[in-house]
């Protein structure tokens, strides 16, 4: 698919190109729904233009990482301005980042918050576990730390059966930002503790984010699959994918098609009153559609700041190319539907 509305808009970071994104979502050939297993829905505002943004580009329900405080809010905004009221939206259990700083946010707090998410009805918790965690707690981001174990036990005991997991980051950060092994352990060093916890909890569905935090390395995602039926992937984080999914595309629609329900379609859009920016919500959506269904061979839209961290030669508002996989039929529509709708029963 080739852009018809070059140039037409103002450049921003999130539209490099001068997109009309409205345009755009109704040029892409599947009409079918979407379900966004990865959001970040802050506010009622924020969610009230999310949803306008969603509905354009065929997203029927999404599923939030929305802070506890704001959950009954953000549903009223989202009920307001969809007729799929409530039942748009879906919620994941998170601890209250807002306060990373204050002592018992990832310990006593984060327990709390837990089972009052699931006295809400939520079914989907998250442990995070990226290694800048650490920055805010030595212990509690470590998969295997007495302080995960209890999270995640106490999870299992409140019946969440949906664990989503954050684990390893781009190679452009390891090579970067996490340079001190010791501190943050190499990439290889993330997931083992992982598969222990996806061995001991085998009847609890396991959502990779960022496609396992390894779009870099399909093979190595494909084996954990393959020692894991228990684990599951989603598609999140728009500039990370383009930059690393782009560079195999063939590669990965053949990942796709290998694994039909395991691939779930996840944005990772970041919503709040800070950034109430159409571009920004849309440049996701129409950056994750054209990597997955299409076959473009471009530019993304979306300013990719690892290019020139890895190399400073690079202009810092460079974008990363962009290359379409061109999944089709049931492998498109386990994508975008049918790998969710399994998950979330």
């Amino acid at each position: 698919m080739t852009p018809t509305t070059l140039n037409q808009k103002p450049i921003n970071d999130a539209n490099r190109l001068g997109l009309d994104y409205r345009a755009e979502a109704e040029r892409f050939a599947y009409t079918g729904p979407i379900i966004d297993i990865h959001t970040h829905i802050g506010t009622p505002d924020s969610a009230r233009l999310y949803s306008e943004i969603a509905e354009l580009f065929g997203v029927v329900k999404t599923v939030s990482m929305t802070k506890l405080e704001n959950i009954d809010a953000v549903t009223e905004a989202m009920s307001t301005e969809d007729r799929l009221g409530a039942d748009r939206i879906e919620f994941i259990a998170v601890p209250n980042y807002e306060a990373a700083h204050e002592p018992g946010t990832f310990t006593t707090d984060w327990l709390y918050r837990m089972e009052k998410f699931r006295e809400k009805g939520c079914r989907i918790v998250k442990f995070w576990a990226a290694p800048r965690g650490r920055d805010l707690h030595d212990e509690a981001f470590h998969m295997d730390s007495p302080t995960r174990k209890e999270s995640i036990q106490l999870a299992y005991d409140l019946g969440y059966r949906i664990f989503m997991t954050h684990v390893g980051d781009p190679d452009t950060w390891f090579a970067t930002k996490y340079t001190d092994a010791r501190k943050y352990g190499t990439k290889a060093d993330q997931f083992k503790p992982l598969e222990d916890l996806l061995d001991e909890y085998h009847d609890v569905t396991w959502i990779g984010a960022h496609m396992g935090g390894s779009p870099e390395d399909l093979d190595f995602v494909q084996g954990m699959l393959d020692r894991h039926p228990n684990y599951v992937l989603d598609t999140s984080a728009a500039k990370w994918q383009a930059r690393e999914l782009s560079k195999h595309p063939d590669r990965f629609r053949a990942f796709c098609e290998r694994n039909p329900g395991r691939v779930l379609f996840g944005t990772d859009i970041v919503a709040n009153d800070k950034n109430l920016d159409f571009d920004l919500y849309a440049s996701r959506y129409w950056t994750l559609r054209t990597l997955i269904e299409t076959n473009y061979d471009g530019q993304s839209p979306i300013v990719d700041p690892d290019l020139s961290m890895v190399d400073p030669s690079l202009d810092e508002k460079s974008t990363a190319d962009l290359r379409g996989a061109g999944i089709r039929g049931e492998a498109l529509a386990s994508v975008y539907l049918g790998a969710a709708d399994k998950v979330l029963g």
